[in-house]
């Protein structure tokens, strides 16, 4: 191998080497933070039987938990947003305070991801609740106005329930009658319990979203009925993803450098005898 080539391959495997490093450390930096949300949740839902128990619970400790107004913090990147943690310590807006919500769920070992509410098919997000899995389906809760649907027999509605009815508004009006007249919910506007155009991922997004779409419906999956995954709503998990991608690729790249990779892959070269 020649020195030159060497060196640059040498150089991409140490490169490599940083973002994994870093992932690596990141890792157990959002451990910690995975362990105080699950100290917390498991204080809330202690003595607790259910799932849908728990979920209520969590839902109403993150709805009295510091205020409403946006959370301007951020880990490295501030396009991310805050972290759960971040947001758990100064509070946040519906899509902060959801956020919150799913986590400490995911770390007790309950499913449950992010749903945005849009007013028409092509209109901007104008509300985010939670979606969660419970021992009888998928229910909703909103940590901004405190609200869950209850069937009245023990069951819960989840977004596939709500989709298409008058159900969340009823539900709205109801709690309106239960609740003082300076509850925050006097002032929920009927749109945030609408979930006629309600969705975790938006999978017309872009090219990648698309492919992801159609490669998950080849695998016999649904895409429309897959919880948003945590990585989308967590800054650390987003960014070791990212790390340990950027490691793979360097890696791999350096693997493609690699002399005897191109010997193996090179095509052999025939030469043919010139007639005398």
């Amino acid at each position: 191998m020649l020195p030159s080539r060497r060196c640059g391959r040498n150089l991409i495997i140490f490169s490599a080497a940083i973002p994994l490093i870093c992932a690596i450390s990141l890792y157990f930096n959002w451990q910690q933070d995975n362990a105080v949300l699950r100290r917390q949740a498991l204080a809330i839902t202690a003595h607790l039987d259910s799932d849908s128990t728990r979920i209520r619970a969590v839902n109403d400790w993150v709805y009295h938990n510091k205020g409403f107004d946006k959370n301007d913090q951020y880990f490295v990147v501030s396009a991310l947003g805050p972290t759960p943690i971040q947001v758990m310590a100064r509070g946040g807006f519906c899509a902060e305070k959801s956020r919150l919500v799913a986590a400490m769920l995911n770390s007790i070992g309950i499913d449950a991801g992010l749903v945005m509410i849009s007013s028409c098919l092509y209109c901007g997000y104008i509300h985010t609740v939670v979606e969660a899995r419970y021992e009888g389906g998928r229910m909703v809760v909103d940590p901004t106005w405190n609200v869950d649907y209850p069937t009245g027999d023990g069951r819960f509605l989840g977004v596939t329930d709500l989709s298409g009815t008058n159900r969340g508004q009823e539900r709205v009006a109801e709690l309106r009658h239960q609740r003082p007249a300076t509850d925050k919910i006097q002032n929920m506007p009927a749109a945030d319990a609408s979930f006629e155009y309600s969705v975790a991922m938006n999978w017309d997004k872009n090219l990648v979203t698309r492919t992801v779409a159609a490669t998950l419906r080849l695998m016999g999956y649904q895409p429309e009925t897959l919880l948003r995954p945590r990585l989308l709503e967590d800054p650390k998990l987003s960014l070791i993803s990212f790390l340990l991608g950027l490691a793979t690729t360097m890696a791999l790249a350096s693997f493609l450098l690699d002399p005897g990779v191109k010997a193996i892959t090179k095509r052999p070269t025939v030469s043919v005898p010139r007639n005398i």
